[in-house]
Formats: structure tokens, C-alpha cells, sequence
């Protein structure tokens, strides 16, 4: 995919610090625990795509991305603190899209907490809630996309 690359599994001590580092706002907003930071990224790191998005050798952003059978699951899309707000989180979105027209995949599915602020950014860039799912301690939503045409 245009500017990112695929992460290894050697990079996993990388990837892990990144996350802990770009969902701390997320965590500190909603009050409870960021769902990507309750996963063993081993298993991640086997199971699905993860692509790091670098200016300069610095990580700015990492997609993780999990192929199913009926769509492309945007498993944690993340920016570094210092790149929030420039657009990264638009090109890491356009980049997913482009991955499932890749793949022959038409929608996009991803989950987020009822609380975290960029529900409404999902919204905005063409997600809409499919169901909502209480769960201890936060309401999970839903979400999916139609994968747009180029």
C-alpha cells in the first residue's frame, strides 16, 4: 500500500510501545481501557496485517487490518500523539479502503467504544453503526463501510 509497509514479527516490541503511546488519549477521554491494548499483538502479528506508516524512520501511524470472508476488519487504525490532527488518520483510513478494493472486499467493518471521540470522525468518513454491544465497563460499537469505487 502507497507509503506503508508491512511490520514484522520482529518489530512487535515496537508496535506494542506505539499503541500504548497512541491510545493513551483515547483511554484518558473514555475512562477505561483501550480494546487494542487488551490483545497479545503475538497473535496479531500472525493473525492479521499490520502496517506501519514511517516519515524519516519514526512510526507516525500503524493499521491493523484482519481479512474475513464477507469483509476487511479495521481491527485498530492509530496515529502517533504528535501527528494527531494533520490528516494521517485520513490517509491510514484511504489506505484501508484501498487494501479491501485490493483484496475484492466492498465493505469495511471495524468496533469502537461508545465513548471514544472519533466515533464521530467514523461517521464523517462514511461509517454508520450496524448494533451496539454492552459489555463491562463500555458500550461497543459496531461500525461498517461500503468500500468506496475509485
Amino acid at each position: 500500500m502507497r507509503g506503508l509497509r508491512r511490520a514484522s514479527s520482529a518489530e512487535r516490541a515496537r508496535l506494542e510501545d506505539f499503541q500504548r503511546a497512541a491510545y493513551a488519549r483515547t483511554e484518558a477521554t473514555v475512562g477505561a481501557r483501550a480494546i487494542p491494548l487488551e490483545w497479545d499483538y503475538g497473535e496479531i502479528l500472525e493473525q492479521c496485517e499490520v502496517w506501519f506508516d514511517e516519515s524519516d524512520g519514526v512510526l507516525t501511524g500503524v493499521l491493523i487490518l484482519r481479512v474475513l470472508e464477507q469483509e476487511l476488519f479495521l481491527e485498530s487504525i492509530a496515529t502517533a500523539p504528535e501527528v494527531a490532527g494533520s490528516g494521517r488518520g485520513r490517509v491510514l483510513l484511504e489506505a484501508t479502503f484501498e487494501r479491501a478494493r485490493e483484496l475484492g472486499k466492498r465493505r469495511v467493518g471495524l468496533i469502537t467504544n461508545g465513548l471514544n471521540p472519533a466515533l464521530s470522525w467514523y461517521r464523517r468518513m462514511g461509517f454508520s453503526i450496524d448494533r451496539e454491544e454492552k459489555q463491562p465497563g463500555r458500550l461497543v460499537i459496531h461500525m461498517s463501510a461500503d468500500v468506496p469505487a475509485i
